[in-house]
C-alpha cells in the first residue's frame, strides 16, 4: 500500500528514537508537496515542530524513503518519516453568545492540566463548524445559508494559567437553522479542530514543552455550549411550552416570541428554546433590562405554531392560566406583570391585553404583525377590529410601540400606526426626534398623559417590496451599531428594517423627557 501524507499531518524522523519521546525534537508537520521550478522534481515541504520551527525542502524520494540500518543499526523505525500517533488527546468545551442576530459561537476552550499555557496564538488552531439542519424537509442536510468550508475567524486569545480560550467574532457561526417551513431551529452541529502549530507549555517543574495535540468536541447542539445567560433559563412544557427563569424578587415579564421562533404544527420539533435564541428578546431581561426591573422572574412562551392561531386554536386562555399559575407559585407581586412582544408575538401581545385588560401593568410592542394574521391563519377574524383595538383603551395597561418608518414584513400603517391612531384619539400628542451618532434616527409621539407611546425609525435604501396581501410599498433596513469583533470600537451594521426590536431589546427608544422605554414601562402607573 503506497504511504502518503497530507497537509497538517505530524510525522516523526527515525532519530527520534534517540531523543526524550517527552519532547518535540524530531517532530515536524507536512506542509505539503511541491515541484521544483527548474529539474521538476517533486519536493516534500515541511516544518520543524522543534527549536526555531524552520521550514525544509526535501526530494519527496528521499523523503519517503527507508531509514538506512546499515548506518543507523540501532534504529528500528522502518521508514525515515512516519506518521506521528503518539499525541495527547484534550477535551475542548464551546461558548456561544445571543446576539442581535441570534445565538452564534463565541469561544472555544482548551485546558492542559498539570501545565500552565506559556504562548498561544490566533494561528495556532483552525475551528471548523458544520451545520446541518434538523428539522423539516431539509432535515440532515447542510445548512445552505453558513460556509462550513471556512475556519472560524479568531479574534483574539486569553490564557489563565492552564486554560486557553480562543474567541471568534461574532455572528459568523450562527447555531440555528432558517427552515425551508419558516422556522428558527437549533442545527446539529460538527466541529473540527485542527492544531497548525505548538503550544507552548510549561510543566509545574519548570520544563518547556512544545505541544501539538489531537482536540475532540463533544458539542452536537447549541445546548452542548457554554452559555451563562441560557443557563439561567428551565425549559416547562406545557399545554403552551415556555422557558423559565426564575428571579429574586416580585416581578413577572412575559414574552412573546416572532413568528420564526414558533414550533412546526403541533410541536413537532419540542424544541422549546427559539424563543430565547434568535435574538435578545428572552435573555435582555436578564441583561439589558436588570438595572431597572431588577432580577425578574421571565416568561418566554413559545407558539405550538403560530401566535396568529390565538383564537382559532384558544391560546390565549392557556397563556393567561400559566401566567397566573406562575405568579401563584413565584409570590409574584399580580401590580408588576409587564409584556413585551414583537412581530407576531407583538400581535398575541395586543389580543392578550384585549382579553385581559387587567393583566398588565405595561406593555413594550414592536413591529404588531396585525395585517399578517388573516393571511397566516388562514381566518377571516384574527386581525383584530377597529372595535377590538379600542378595548385598549379600556385596559390599565401602558403601550409603548416600536417600529420602523417602513417594515418589509409587515405595514406599518395596518400595524403601529394603526393601534397608534386608536390610542391617541381625541389625546393631545408631543413629538420628540431624536438622532444617535451611530445607527438610525427615530421619532417618538407620546400622550400628554404618558399612557401611550410611539417610537418609529428612521429607514434607508428604500426600494419596492410585495406585502402579504400582495401590496406594493417601501422596504428598507435599519442601522445599528454593533461590536462583533469585541474590540470595544463600534461600527454601523444594516439589517431588515422588520428588526426594529433591536432597539426595544437595548432600552433605545426614548421619550420627551429622556426616559427610556425601559424605565417607562417599570414606573408606569406607579402613584
Amino acid at each position: 500500500m503506497e504511504r502518503k501524507f497530507s497537509g497538517g499531518d505530524i510525522v516523526r524522523h527515525f532519530k527520534r528514537e534517540t531523543v526524550d519521546p517527552s519532547s518535540d525534537t524530531y517532530l515536524y508537520q507536512i506542509i505539503g508537496e511541491a515541484e521544483h521550478t527548474e529539474t521538476g522534481e517533486m519536493m516534500m515541504i515541511y516544518r520543524a515542530l522543534y527549536g526555531d520551527k524552520r521550514i525544509y525542502a526535501r526530494p519527496l524520494e528521499m523523503f519517503m524513503g527507508e531509514t538506512d540500518h546499515e548506518k543507523y543499526p540501532q534504529i528500528k523505525q522502518k521508514y525515515r518519516f512516519e506518521k506521528y500517533e503518539n499525541r495527547q488527546v484534550y477535551p475542548v468545551r464551546f461558548t456561544s453568545a445571543v446576539t442581535d442576530e441570534g445565538v452564534c459561537v463565541r469561544s472555544m476552550i482548551v485546558e492542559y492540566p498539570e501545565m500552565n499555557v506559556e504562548e498561544i496564538d490566533a494561528e495556532t488552531f483552525s475551528v471548523y463548524m458544520k451545520s446541518f439542519v434538523a428539522y423539516g424537509e431539509n432535515s440532515k442536510k447542510p445548512y445552505a445559508y453558513y460556509d462550513a468550508s471556512k475556519p472560524l475567524e479568531v479574534i483574539d486569545v486569553k490564557t489563565d494559567g492552564a486554560k486557553a480560550e480562543i474567541f471568534f467574532r461574532l455572528a459568523k457561526a450562527p447555531l440555528l437553522t432558517w427552515l425551508k417551513e419558516g422556522r428558527n431551529t437549533p442545527a446539529k452541529l460538527e466541529f473540527e479542530i485542527i492544531q497548525n502549530h505548538p503550544v507552548t507549555l510549561r510543566t509545574k517543574d519548570g520544563r518547556v514543552l512544545q505541544m501539538n495535540a489531537d482536540y475532540t468536541c463533544a458539542c452536537k447542539s447549541c445546548k452542548d455550549l457554554e452559555n451563562p445567560e441560557l443557563e439561567q433559563f428551565v425549559s416547562v412544557k406545557d399545554e403552551i411550552n415556555y422557558q423559565f427563569h426564575k428571579g429574586t424578587n416580585h416581578k413577572l415579564i412575559v414574552y412573546f416570541h416572532g413568528n420564526g421562533e414558533g414550533d412546526l404544527p403541533v410541536k413537532a420539533t419540542e424544541n422549546n428554546c427559539a424563543q430565547i435564541l434568535a435574538n435578545r428578546g428572552g435573555c435582555a431581561w436578564l441583561s439589558e433590562a436588570k438595572s431597572v426591573f431588577g432580577d425578574a422572574s421571565v416568561m418566554a412562551f413559545q407558539a405550538p405554531n403560530m401566535w396568529y392561531f390565538a383564537l382559532k386554536d384558544h391560546l390565549l386562555e392557556p397563556c393567561y392560566r400559566e401566567i397566573m399559575d406562575v405568579v401563584k407559585a413565584n409570590d409574584i407581586d399580580p401590580d408588576e406583570i409587564y409584556l413585551a412582544g414583537i412581530s407576531a408575538g407583538g400581535f398575541m401581545s395586543v389580543r392578550m391585553i384585549i382579553a385581559y385588560p387587567d393583566l398588565f401593568r405595561s406593555a413594550m410592542i414592536t413591529c404588531p404583525a396585525l395585517d399578517a394574521a388573516n393571511a397566516r391563519s388562514g381566518s377571516t377574524d384574527a386581525i383584530p377590529t377597529d372595535a377590538e383595538l379600542a378595548k385598549l383603551l379600556d385596559s390599565k395597561t401602558g403601550i409603548w410601540l416600536v417600529q420602523g418608518k417602513t417594515d418589509s414584513a409587515v405595514d406599518p400603517e395596518l400595524c403601529a400606526k394603526r393601534i397608534w391612531n386608536i390610542l391617541e384619539t381625541d389625546r393631545s400628542v408631543q413629538e420628540t426626534s431624536y438622532q444617535p451618532s451611530i445607527g438610525s434616527g427615530f421619532t417618538t409621539y407620546e400622550t400628554l398623559n404618558g399612557k401611550y407611546k410611539m417610537s418609529l425609525y428612521e429607514t434607508s435604501d428604500l426600494h419596492e417590496i410585495t406585502g402579504i396581501s400582495g401590496d406594493k410599498r417601501q422596504g428598507g433596513v435599519i442601522h445599528c451599531a454593533e461590536d462583533y469583533d469585541c474590540d470595544g470600537v463600534y461600527e454601523e451594521v444594516s439589517y431588515n428594517d422588520h428588526w426594529t426590536w433591536i432597539y426595544t431589546f437595548r432600552d433605545d427608544p426614548m421619550d420627551a423627557e429622556g426616559t427610556h422605554i425601559f424605565e417607562w414601562a417599570e414606573t408606569y402607573g406607579r402613584e
